[in-house]
């Protein structure tokens, strides 16, 4: 930086300024009509490269005639008038002394911290101790305009004097005397960077010692040195403590990026950061902009082109941000990374703000029925990242507490345990197939689980029991491993919130009796998405991802699909809830005791999204339901999610077998089944045995039986068809025309009850029915076997 910069150097920007070698203390004079010479510097940015200290010190001083002046005089004059005149109390103390450290560097200087998106956006700024916002940067990090219009705005003969510039003094005795008031301050940059490190009173006393102070640190700093402190300790308003934070606050970009419109605006705030406000006072700002431009084209720092095209550059100043986005995660942030000028996060600032008002709108349409606030969290199943995290509907809302975080608060979760119950009976030989008993339970302690229905099904396949999520079948896989082994492997699957013992649960853990946070039970979703692979969640890209199996691949796959299976869940929730999208996804929802809580989960190959809606004072909802409740939320951002990062089916590992099945024995189909349906297996847990539900009549046991009964059989209904009654046709005139496999006259039953003689329409209702034909031919009674089919809403 000890070079000169000479004019034909000035009219390229970066180019022109950086990477020229180091000539130690040359200097070219440069003339401009209606000035006296100046001496401006080469290389004012370096673009590398070791400068020596004496490159930037002048051996002379010069007083306001031009005389040489050794720096030992003007040192002994300053201190002569400062013995003289410091009034008590006002002692130099700006510069370092001989004891003390040198100016604070870029590396050392107390910073604010920029928390930023994934795409360098910013997320919130949290300021240094004194509440300014800072962001230090080293010479060679700032625009090279920058320190040129400066030295236009501020000293011209920066590099010529010794810390007081006597010429620029007595100019300004002089203009506030004609004037009778201050209309010019003289203070050179060394002078100004003291008073921004030690502010003194604005009295005679205190400005020269400030100007002693400039003389010692002219003595302990190089010019390099103290412009750079210049940049990064004097003031540009709005709180802004140096050119790196003013740069992105009213430009939105690094100092190394600031043009030499924007670098003239900004060196003009210093003088007074409240009248040049480039908000406030923009017509102020631009009239000082066009002085500093207006004195580097005189000066000859600027040619005719580059001062046109700068003085038409259109300036956009940033508007002021909000006060943060995603305010509990970047808390988040802050207890988990070291504060720096910039930290780079994971989220998504769009996602963010998009998912925050999914869920803005969807609490607008529960207002009604007693519910204040909800949560969402999106994670990226490959990595672990956070893309999004909502934490409550308002964070300016004291009323409803908007500032808990209601991603990480701990809460019931209710039936959103469920999948992992199933998958750790899966990997211990359960299968999809398998009938379980939804039947009333009492225990010992007086525990009586019931379903949300408030009915019991009867015998239910492991998939319908899931799918529904109906707690008495639940409650019997959980006895089968005890809760000591479910409340083991929920823990294995990072919900580390579940402290208490496994006594203090009880066999209702299943049923959600714990507390887990939103983002601990989203991860966990996360792991059955990567095939039943944990990884900690990442807020910070270089967080590392120690990832490990909690549940083995087909386990894993068969619970997704049932979660994604909509005709399995269409008896609980129908063939239209809000779980049902249309691209693969696996969905489970959630309430808890009294509608304290909802909750909605669900995940693609891609993608995981956790959504938690309720009252933070624990007040309970007014009959609002996972489904009602949270599942709305799910499917918006889901489709919100897929809009912006589209996602493929479920890959199938290579331990998966498909199979038929009885319908209503979950065995091998035999040969008196009604039918067979499709079921996935664990090739290690196949169906164990042939169907022993179905029998021939006793009479002919003896005879052996034909693969498939041919006497009558019903061609429609088919085994497990779901019917969906159309909202838009009145009741009463819908039907099903049922056919079985003759041309003769049948008769029907469903639901045991004889439809008129002929008659083959059968009005539709809502739930689980059986249909059966039967016929006389030749004096015997033929029957077909029962069909069972689901009408739905």
């Amino acid at each position: 930086m000890g070079d000169l910069l000479p004019q034909r150097e000035l009219r390229r920007p970066h180019p022109g300024i950086r990477g020229l070698p180091d000539q130690g203390r040359a200097q070219v004079r440069l003339s401009g009509p209606g000035h006296d010479p100046g001496r401006v510097p080469r290389a004012v940015h370096l673009g590398g490269g070791h400068v020596r200290a004496g490159g930037f010190r002048p051996h002379r001083i010069r007083d306001h005639e031009g005389r040489a002046v050794s720096r030992a005089r003007g040192l002994a004059l300053l201190l002569l008038a400062g013995s003289l005149w410091l009034p008590a109390g006002a002692a130099p103390q700006g510069a370092p002394s001989p004891g003390q450290s040198r100016l604070p560097s870029a590396e050392g200087a107390q910073t604010s911290t920029e928390i930023r998106d994934r795409y360098g956006r910013p997320l919130r700024t949290v300021l240094a101790q004194e509440g300014e916002s800072r962001s230090p940067v080293r010479l060679e990090e700032v625009s090279p305009w920058m320190p040129l219009a400066t030295l236009a705005a501020e000293d011209r003969r920066f590099f010529s004097h010794a810390g007081v510039d006597l010429r620029a003094v007595a100019r300004a005795l002089w203009q506030n005397a004609r004037s009778g008031r201050r209309v010019s301050g003289g203070s050179t940059l060394s002078e100004q960077l003291v008073r921004a490190l030690h502010p003194r009173p604005r009295t005679w006393g205190g400005k020269l010692a400030e100007a002693f102070d400039a003389l010692l640190l002219e003595t302990r700093q190089d010019k390099r040195e103290i412009l750079e402190g210049y940049l990064n300790e004097v003031s540009y308003g709005n709180r802004c403590r140096g050119i790196g934070a003013a740069a992105r606050e009213y430009f939105g970009v690094p100092a190394s990026e600031l043009t030499l419109a924007q670098s003239a605006l900004l060196a003009g705030v210093p003088k007074s950061p409240k009248r040049y406000d480039p908000r406030r006072y923009p017509e102020a700002a631009a009239v000082r902009q066009r002085r500093v431009l207006e004195r580097m084209r005189e000066w000859g720092w600027l040619d005719a082109d580059s001062h046109r095209l700068a003085r038409a550059e259109k300036l956009k100043v940033e508007p002021r941000r909000a006060a943060f986005a995603a305010p509990q995660f970047t808390e988040y942030v802050l207890r988990r990374a070291e504060r720096g000028a910039v930290i780079d996060t994971t989220l998504d600032a769009g996602l963010q703000e998009r998912l925050q008002g999914v869920l803005a709108k969807n609490l607008e349409r529960l207002a009604g029925h007693q519910v204040t606030n909800g949560a969402a969290v999106v994670l990226d199943n490959a990595t672990g990242d956070i893309l999004a995290w909502v934490g409550s509907a308002d964070f300016n809302d004291p009323r409803h507490q908007g500032q808990v975080d209601g991603v990480t608060a701990p809460r019931q979760p209710g039936s959103a345990l469920k999948p992992f119950a199933y998958g750790l009976a899966l990997s211990l030989g359960a299968r999809a197939s398998d009938l379980l008993r939804d039947e009333p339970m009492h225990f010992t302690n007086g525990f009586s689980p019931k379903n949300y229905d408030e009915t019991f099904h009867g015998p239910v396949r492991l998939r319908e029991a899931l799918a529904c999520s109906f707690n008495i079948p639940a409650v019997r896989v959980a006895e089968r491993f005890g809760a000591a082994r479910l409340l083991g492997a929920l823990r294995a699957f990072g919900l580390e919130s579940l402290r208490e013992s496994a006594d203090h649960y009880g066999i209702g853990l299943v049923l959600g009796n714990g507390e887990v946070s939103l983002l601990e039970l989203t991860n966990a979703y996360a792991a059955l998405a990567r095939g039943g692979v944990w990884m900690p969640v990442r807020a910070l890209p270089g967080e590392a991802a120690a990832a490990r199996r909690v549940l083995d691949r087909e386990s894993a796959f068969i619970v997704t699909d049932i979660l994604a299976d909509n005709a399995a869940r269409a008896g609980a929730f129908g063939l239209n809830s809000p779980l049902h999208l249309p691209f693969p996804f696996a969905a489970k929802t959630g309430t808890s005791k009294d509608y304290r809580d909802n909750w909605a989960l669900g995940y693609t190959p891609e993608w995981t999204i956790g959504v938690w809606v309720g009252n933070f004072d624990g007040q309970p909802m007014r009959r609002v339901s996972g489904i009602s409740g949270a599942a709305p939320v799910l499917r918006d951002a889901a489709l919100l999610v897929y809009e912006r990062s589209a996602s493929g089916p479920f890959p199938v590992p290579a331990g998966i077998r498909e199979l038929e099945v009885c319908p209503e024995s979950g065995d091998q189909p035999g040969p008196w089944c009604p039918g067979a349906m499709r079921e996935v297996f664990a090739k290690k847990h196949p169906p164990a045995r042939v169907c022993s539900l179905h029998r021939p009549p006793v009479e002919i046991a003896s005879v052996p039986a034909p693969r498939r009964p041919a006497l009558l059989s019903v061609e429609f209904p088919q085994p497990g068809d779901v019917f969906k009654i159309d909202p838009a046709t009145p009741l009463g005139a819908q039907a099903l025309r049922l056919r079985a496999a003759s041309e003769e006259s049948v008769a029907w039953t469903v639901d045991g009850v004889a439809l008129p003689p002929g008659e083959a329409w059968w009005a539709l209702r809502p739930g689980r029915h059986r249909a059966a034909a039967s016929l006389r031919r030749d004096g015997r009674l033929l029957q077909s076997r029962p069909v069972h089919f689901l009408v739905v809403r």
